[in-house]
Formats: structure tokens, C-alpha cells, sequence
């Protein structure tokens, strides 16, 4: 009964086939490390602003430091009654104007810096526990990734172990005309045939050539409308490889 045996041997092909293709279909987490890359791009460019902003901060308030410094002694010079001379007095008056439109200023690029400041800390705390999460979620995907490779090797290792194992019971003809028509039949050369029908291309079976299959299941008749070699359910015991 080579073509029984030849049917199971199809149907572990079949299996390894589809089994790779799962192989293959495996999220090895290439979107999530993607995400991963550009959150830490994004929070890098946070930081570097963030960064740049409190120097900007800490120099305005050193700037504010000096003018306050500078400001409080042209008062002092104006009021202490040392300086008796009107265009003296009028020329410390307009300086400590000056001083305090530059103070003025100042105060609002400082406030101005704050406020971004402020804006931005929260949105870069945000994006620091956004990325912690994508990184959590990476680590998961990576170990099932690995986990599910692992899994299908084992698999694909135990049916290329039956395969070898059933090979050497088929007629070696048989064999080799599998393997030529294999890839021809998209990995489907052996088919069932049920209620006169082949299963793989549904055309109808001649009734002689029907009577032959179920009586002799070496009967090495081919489908009539895809060439694919025929057998009855019955000469099979209808089990997908375990």
C-alpha cells in the first residue's frame, strides 16, 4: 500500500509546510523595536531642550543678579545726598530707568523660560514611562519570539524525524514522481476522492476509474482535471501528523 504510505508522507510535508510558515509569520518584535528607537530619539531631544532651557534659566537669573546689583547702587549713589549736581542727579535718574526697563525684560524672558519649562518636564516624565512600557513589552515579544522559534524547530524536527523514518517504505518510483510533481501541485499530489469528486479540483471522476480506486488503493489512477493521483478515505486512516 505505497500510495497510503505516500498519502502520510504528504501529510507530514504538508505539516512541516505549514509549520515553517508559522515559523516564519513570528513577530520577532521589529514594530516594537522601531517604537523603542524613536521614543528614546524623541526623549533624547527632550532632555537636550530641557537641558538648554535651565542653562538659559540660570544665566537670565545671573544676568538679573548683576542688573539688581548695578540698579541698587545707582539708587543708593542717587539718594544718599552725596551728589549735589542736577545733571549728575538726572543721569543716575534715567540710568535706574534704564535698569529697570532692562529688569523688566528680564523678568519676562525668565517667566517666559519658566513656562516652557514647566510645559515640557511633564510631557518628558510622560514619554520616560511611555518608553519604560514599549521596553516591557519589546522584552515580551523578544522571549515569546524566541520562546515560539524554539517551539517550531522542535516541531519541524519531529516531522522531518517521521519523514525520514516512512520514506524508505514507499516504492522508490513512487517517490520520485512525487517529488517531481511536488512543486507543481502546490505540495498536493496524492488527493482523496469522495462521491466520484477529487478534493482537489472538485472535477468529476469517471465511474470506472472510480470502482478501480476503491478497490485496489495502489491503483495509481491520476485525476482526470489536475493530474493529482487518487485514493478512497477508505484505504486511509484520516489523521493530520501529531
Amino acid at each position: 500500500m505505497s500510495l497510503v504510505l505516500l498519502y502520510r508522507l504528504q501529510q507530514l510535508d504538508v505539516a512541516a509546510a505549514e509549520e515553517s510558515a508559522r515559523r516564519a509569520a513570528l513577530d520577532d518584535g521589529a514594530g516594537l523595536r522601531i517604537a523603542v528607537e524613536e521614543a528614546e530619539s524623541r526623549l533624547d531631544g527632550m532632555r537636550q531642550e530641557i537641558a538648554a532651557g535651565r542653562s538659559r534659566v540660570r544665566a537670565l537669573e545671573l544676568e538679573l543678579e548683576a542688573l539688581e546689583a548695578k540698579r541698587a547702587k545707582a539708587e543708593s549713589d542717587l539718594y544718599s545726598g552725596r551728589i549735589g549736581n542736577p545733571k549728575e542727579l538726572a543721569a543716575l535718574q534715567e540710568e535706574t530707568h534704564v535698569l529697570d526697563r532692562q529688569r523688566a525684560s528680564l523678568e519676562d524672558r525668565l517667566l517666559a523660560e519658566l513656562e516652557r519649562l514647566d510645559e515640557m518636564e511633564p510631557v518628558a516624565i510622560g514619554e520616560e514611562r511611555s518608553l519604560e512600557e514599549t521596553r516591557a513589552k519589546l522584552a515580551e515579544r523578544a522571549a515569546a519570539y524566541v520562546e515560539g522559534m524554539a517551539a517550531a524547530d522542535r516541531r519541524i524536527a519531529e516531522i522531518a524525524a517521521q519523514r525520514e523514518a516512512l520514506a524508505p517504505e514507499i516504492d522508490e518510483a513512487l517517490l520520485r514522481r512525487y517529488e517531481r510533481l511536488r512543486p507543481g501541485k502546490r505540495g498536493v499530489v496524492v488527493t482523496t476522492i469522495r462521491s466520484g469528486i477529487c478534493d482537489a479540483c472538485h472535477v468529476a471522476v469517471p465511474e470506472g476509474k472510480v470502482q478501480r480506486v476503491l478497490q485496489d488503493p495502489d491503483a495509481n489512477a491520476a485525476c482526470d482535471g489536475c493530474g493529482r493521483l487518487l485514493i478512497a478515505p477508505e484505504h486511509l486512516q484520516e489523521e493530520r501528523p501529531g
